[in-house]
């Protein structure tokens, strides 16, 4: 799939280009990658994205600072059991 593809679809989900860009990124390196962002957050955005990543080996987890009005995005490998 191209890059155009995967952000059509993660900004479909509701996230802005600044986050699908970097989720996209996580998905080519399979890394862990973690940042803040201030753009809003569908509630059901977390679910969908998980949904999504994990036939990728990836899960999401998005943490609300409520005092800064920012979010807290870790994405990471899922372990797998031996």
């Amino acid at each position: 799939m191209a890059k155009e593809e995967y952000m059509a679809l993660l900004m479909g989900m509701g996230m802005s280009d600044v986050d699908a860009d970097t989720v996209y990124d996580c998905i080519l390196t399979k890394e862990v990658c973690t940042w803040t962002s201030c753009d809003p957050i569908p509630d059901d955005l977390e679910t969908k994205l998980n949904e999504y990543l994990g036939p990728h080996g990836l899960r999401v987890s998005i943490t609300p600072i409520t005092t800064r009005g920012q979010y807290i995005w870790e994405v990471k490998k899922i372990k797998q059991n031996q």
